[in-house]
């Protein structure tokens, strides 16, 4: 049934990435939906943002103002962090799927799923915790961005669509956690040298709050966002369907063995 190829991402390149067209936009626009309308909802999102530097404080690890000053000290550091935010995401994003898809068809769906499961969990985390970026504070903060952003004005027309206040989770460290849970399972044949994709996130995690874009505590909201996909999509998935956290460990459908009968068994 047609459902259960779109599961399981049988059908052609092409149709794929149409796929990623089509909730791309879905996610765009809910992620605008959800954005403070009125004062008293930005209001709100500051409210929000004085807590999680209440609480960075309170664990003593309030960081942002101290690694954009550090990023600055270094020759070439601003315009190094501030183009690494501006082209890293959506790029980023192509680049790992097309290599999975390349390399690793049998955990594509999968991981695929995953992915924009957690997109249900973040747009949820908009709406019910619009958050102020540290840019938006009195921190003593550059926004070394918001220019970039608009790519020498040809992404101008997409400002007004954007959601300035969904700074939690951020799904920029949450992708790059992402990317680093995924290849570490699916580089496990590499033994320790896999851990070095850890790397990826912890980079984003200080662009991010270098840019002014997020406090690190976002970061741990793109991390639980994740995870959250991860469990979800996991428990609606058929056992036929290859779970990456197999691979290389055993032979059932990931690590070398047949490619499972396609069923509509099990697919929601």
């Amino acid at each position: 049934m047609w459902l259960s190829r779109l599961w399981r991402a049988r059908w052609h390149w092409a149709f794929e990435v149409l796929l990623f067209v089509v909730l791309t936009v879905i996610y765009e626009a809910a992620r605008d939906l959800v954005a403070p309308g009125t004062a008293e909802q930005i209001a709100r999102a500051f409210h929000h943002a004085e807590d999680i530097v209440a609480v960075e404080e309170a664990l003593g690890l309030h960081l942002e103002t101290n690694v954009q000053e550090i990023t600055h000290a270094i020759p070439g550091g601003e315009p190094v962090v501030t183009w690494y935010y501006t082209l890293s995401h959506t790029p980023g994003f192509i680049a790992f799927f097309t290599l999975i898809w390349l390399i690793r068809k049998p955990e594509y769906a999968f991981i695929r799923n995953w992915f924009w499961g957690t997109h249900i969990f973040a747009v949820l985390s908009f709406w019910l915790y619009p958050l102020a970026p540290p840019r938006f504070l009195d921190l003593g903060l550059e926004d070394t961005t918001k220019e970039a952003l608009k790519l020498g004005g040809a992404l101008d027309w997409f400002q007004p669509f954007r959601n300035e206040f969904a700074a939690m989770p951020s799904l920029h460290i949450g992708y790059s956690f992402f990317y680093a849970v995924a290849l570490m399972w699916l580089l496990r044949p590499f033994g320790r040298w896999r851990y070095l994709v850890w790397i990826i996130p912890v980079w984003m995690l200080w662009v991010t709050m270098a840019t002014a874009n997020h406090y690190w505590l976002d970061g741990v909201g793109g991390a639980i966002c994740v995870l959250a996909g991860l469990g979800l999509v996991h428990l609606v998935s058929a056992r036929d369907v290859p779970r990456p956290w197999r691979h290389g460990r055993d032979d059932h459908g990931s690590g070398g063995g047949s490619q499972p009968a396609l069923t509509g068994a099990g697919v929601p």
